[in-house]
């Protein structure tokens, strides 16, 4: 019985704590954001742009918001190619960029793009997403993919958003020494896109 009634006595006085610690603004934790330069950064404010003018100068911070643009004005055929064209160019980036922490960038950048589409929108997208990658439809997805080319960019975006940068530890260009781009390209169509005779 006194266990039960000590363990009342904890639980009532921790409820009663609680709020009286939270409205002390003393008691508050001193929580900042921080971010190294260049962190998740875009170079082009693309609109919804159709596979004919994409280049491979655009990162993937470039590409989801783009693919944004498409969701919102209902172009998600567009937005479904672009989308696919910024994971492929993110599975190449976190293949290339040393630092572990950093590789979250694309998983980051995709999910604060896509955040203002509302409900409707983004159900209508995901559909959308499901067409495109259909068997009978991947084939001329990954065609254009192929057309369009490896990244043709330093990925910036995602070194500055790692620990190394935070810590000032990259030590040169945070891009790993033995690199080997067409491995790493035929890595993001096979096991990314999943393209057919990858």
């Amino acid at each position: 019985m006194r266990t039960v009634l000590v363990a009342a006595m904890a639980a009532c006085s921790l409820g009663l704590a609680g709020p009286a610690l939270a409205a002390d603004p003393a008691a508050q934790p001193d929580i900042r954001n921080v971010e190294a330069p260049g962190n998740l950064e875009s170079k082009y404010d693309l609109d919804c742009i159709g596979a004919n003018k994409v280049e491979n100068r655009y990162t993937p911070t470039d590409l989801y918001r783009a693919v944004a643009k498409c969701a919102a004005a209902g172009r998600y055929e567009e937005g479904a190619f672009l989308f696919a064209l910024a994971g492929a160019y993110g599975r190449f980036d976190i293949l290339r960029v040393e630092d572990n922490t950093a590789h979250q960038a694309v998983t980051v950048a995709r999910m604060q793009a896509l955040a203002g589409l509302n409900h409707d929108q983004q159900a209508a997208f995901q559909e959308s997403i499901k067409t495109a990658l259909r068997p009978e439809n991947l084939a001329a997805v990954c065609r254009e993919v192929v057309r369009i080319g490896p990244p043709d960019y330093y990925p910036r975006y995602m070194v500055q958003h790692g620990m190394a940068a935070l810590r000032g530890a990259n030590g040169g260009d945070g891009l790993l020494k033995d690199f080997d781009a067409k491995a790493a390209w035929q890595q993001a169509l096979a096991g990314y896109l999943h393209c057919p005779g990858f």
